[in-house]
């Protein structure tokens, strides 16, 4: 054999060869075993035989006069089954002759011919020929079972690792480069995958394993057909088998990805069936499909959501930008034309819904750029300490107007612990909780704000008495432009602040969650904020931004 292999790569070469078989269009891949392909001359096993029958010549002469001449004949039989143990039926078969013929030249009267004048001899020399020929099969057979045996699970172990190598690859790219190395290091010849390209159709080596080896016109027309036919092509197949190259098409459920081509210059068709090629090409077409199903999809899934999240920004923009700007127009209408007859109240009320409208406009652009910035990454973290209480009045302040229709609760001690954060980003993720569940609590209804700290974290709940979250919502509610039934999810906003939120208390390293309100009335709104307490503990705090 001239191709060269590893110490390491499987010796089933010999034993192992790879069928296929078309089974309703799909390619069944299996391994039979065949005996030794006899295409080396094993000279020094039947040395082995001769030696081993040269010992135990010496030695049943050196026995001679202390053993009966039959004892004598168990010491050819043992070399016997040494050598069929040792190499195989055809060099034991050899061995039991050859200690047959030399027993009875050398032991049996009259010596130094093989004639015998005593019929007990001859009956003994026979009952030994049949005895030796008969164990030596039978050790010789084992032993080319069991050598069978590990061949075959040296080639499972080979399939088997590069299925894995194959089972890691997240993508297209990196199933060929893994199939390429793992078939270089496992038979050691050049291995090249060529596909079409995507730009001109022309056909490309995409990648290599081993050094570079001339592609002529003959090749190239060789690798056309075994896509065109999915059949095998060049060396040791009915297409153009005087080339150095083998190709085998790369492909699963009848589509053709690829061409795997490799170098077997000098290496024999017996050789390159015992490789069990087939095994690894099914296996390369599998770990294809899997990746390209798996990119398909992953860009199905990129474009739903691009467009649903298309459809609601538009829906939201219609809706968060137009109704403000429609009720600002005309209440600023109204003021301009009718100013004189309208009373002082009625001016005043005018004026508050344009001013009220404005402030909902600006909410919702800051929401924008919030969100965009979070998208972006551009959210710097500017971290300092500051009490929860701080925030929370800020909060309650700015949201004044939404919280004037339910009574707030607040249940937070004054010795909390401070908290190193971004002062104004957690204001306004309390701003926007406060707001959304504001817009959809009951008048006169119980809006409640409890913090504690537990274990190394502040928790802060703000829980409402509204219609709560459907369970199935809850996860949900963060998503950008999600819209359920009330308040922000709901037809009056635009599905942002929770999505805000999210972004916000991520950035700080801490959790935000939906909840069902005290005793299963409402929804609860958990954030849940890191404590440390010095900076240095905040190991590189904006690398969650």
């Amino acid at each position: 054999m001239c191709a060269s292999r590893k110490p390491n790569s499987p010796s089933a070469s010999s034993f192992m060869r790879s069928n296929e078989r078309k089974s309703k269009g799909n390619r069944e891949v299996y391994l039979v075993a065949v005996g030794d392909s006899g295409t080396q001359t094993r000279w020094t096993e039947y040395a082995w035989a001769v030696a081993s029958v040269g010992a135990a010549t010496a030695v049943s002469m050196g026995l001679e006069n202390m053993l009966p001449l039959g004892n004598l004949s168990l010491i050819f039989l043992t070399s016997v089954l040494w050598v069929a143990t040792r190499t195989g039926i055809r060099p034991a078969l050899f061995t039991a002759v050859l200690s047959f013929l030399t027993y009875n030249y050398f032991f049996t009267e009259p010596r130094l011919t093989f004639h015998m004048a005593d019929t007990d001899e001859l009956l003994t020399v026979v009952l030994f020929l049949v005895i030796a020929v008969t164990g030596g099969n039978l050790a010789g057979s084992l032993r080319d079972k069991v050598q069978l045996l590990r061949a075959s699970n040296e080639l499972i172990d080979a399939h088997l690792r590069f299925t894995r190598r194959l089972a890691s690859a997240p993508d297209i790219r990196s199933v060929r480069s893994e199939a390429a190395e793992a078939l270089y290091a496992q038979l050691e010849i050049p291995i090249i995958i060529v596909q079409r390209s995507p730009d001109n159709g022309d056909l490309e080596v995409v990648n290599r394993g081993g050094a570079a080896q001339p592609l002529n016109e003959a090749a190239y027309s060789a690798i056309e057909r075994a896509m065109q036919n999915i059949q095998s092509s060049g060396a040791f197949s009915d297409t153009l088998n005087s080339l150095p190259w083998r190709f085998e098409p790369i492909e699963a459920d009848g589509e053709v990805y690829a061409v795997l081509g490799l170098w077997v210059d000098d290496m024999t068709p017996e050789y390159y069936r015992g490789l069990a090629i087939s095994v690894y090409v099914h296996q390369l077409g599998l770990a294809w499909f899997r990746t390209q199903l798996a990119a398909n999809l992953s860009a199905s899934r990129v474009a739903e959501e691009t467009e649903r999240l298309r459809s609601a920004l538009l829906s939201s923009i219609s809706h968060d930008l137009r109704t403000p700007l429609a009720s600002m127009i005309g209440s600023a209408s109204t003021l301009k034309s009718m100013s004189s007859r309208l009373s002082e109240e009625d001016r005043e009320s005018l004026l508050d819904s344009v001013l009220g409208e404005g402030e909902r406009l600006d909410r919702y652009i800051r929401n924008l750029l919030d969100m965009t910035k979070l998208g972006h990454g551009t959210l710097k973290i500017e971290r300092d300490w500051i009490a929860l209480t701080d925030m929370l009045s800020s909060a309650l302040r700015r949201t004044r107007n939404l919280m004037a229709k339910v009574r707030v609760e607040r249940n937070v001690a004054d010795d909390l612990p401070l908290l190193f954060v971004h002062p104004a980003l957690i204001e306004q993720a309390l701003v926007n909780v406060l707001e959304n569940a504001a817009k959809f609590a009951p008048d006169a209804s119980t809006l409640s704000i409890r913090a504690q700290k537990v274990a190394d974290e502040l928790l802060i709940a703000i829980s409402d008495e509204g219609p709560g979250i459907p369970e199935d919502q809850r996860d949900q509610v963060f998503d950008m432009f999600f819209t359920g039934g009330e308040g922000d999810r709901g037809p009056h906003g635009s599905g942002l602040g929770l999505a805000i939120c999210h972004g916000m208390v991520a950035a700080h390293g801490g959790r935000i969650r939906a909840l069902p309100g005290p005793n299963n009335r409402g929804a609860t709104i958990e954030i849940a904020l890191p404590l440390i307490e010095s900076p240095e503990q905040e190991n590189n705090p904006e690398s969650s931004e």
